[in-house]
């Protein structure tokens, strides 16, 4: 699935005001002011009565609460989220235009290896490997002569 294909299925998963509120913990007053500020975005019903917000905009908020649960200030806790967001999208675009393989070692622990694919280094007659690796160890990268 591309990124425009991923925004337009985001866009099919809609909740209403209330639903929105009881999932993030963030009341239907409080999302009606960030709705004003412009931090988040409702698609309004055209009698201007409904408002409905997309799986987008559910993570836009999630991510904001959580900032403000950790005690940024709003104007910082939607910086912090649209930061996010960028890092988020930056690294989809990186894993999936390299066309990496996914290994999964461990199903039980999330453990596995991401193949990122060859790289060419001058002095060495085959090409290295490099390897993003979640194991034990937590995240890390590895060179390898092994394929």
């Amino acid at each position: 699935m591309n990124e425009k294909q991923r925004m337009e299925f985001q866009q099919k998963i809609i909740f209403g005001i209330g639903d929105l509120a009881k999932m993030t913990g963030v009341s239907a007053r409080q999302l009606r002011y960030w709705e004003e500020k412009g931090y988040i975005e409702a698609s309004v019903s055209k009698d201007c009565k409904v408002r409905k917000y997309s799986l987008r905009t559910y993570f836009t908020v999630a991510a904001i609460k959580s900032y403000l649960d950790e005690g940024y200030t709003l104007s910082k806790s939607v910086e912090k989220a649209q930061l996010s967001r960028a890092q988020i999208i930056i690294w989809n675009k990186f894993t999936l235009g390299a066309k990496s393989v996914i290994e999964v070692n461990d199903i039980e622990q999330e453990y596995g290896r991401i193949n990122f694919g060859e790289l060419k280094v001058p002095g060495h007659e085959q090409p290295l490997c490099l390897y993003g690796i979640v194991d034990q160890n937590g995240s890390h990268i590895e060179i390898s002569e092994e394929r």
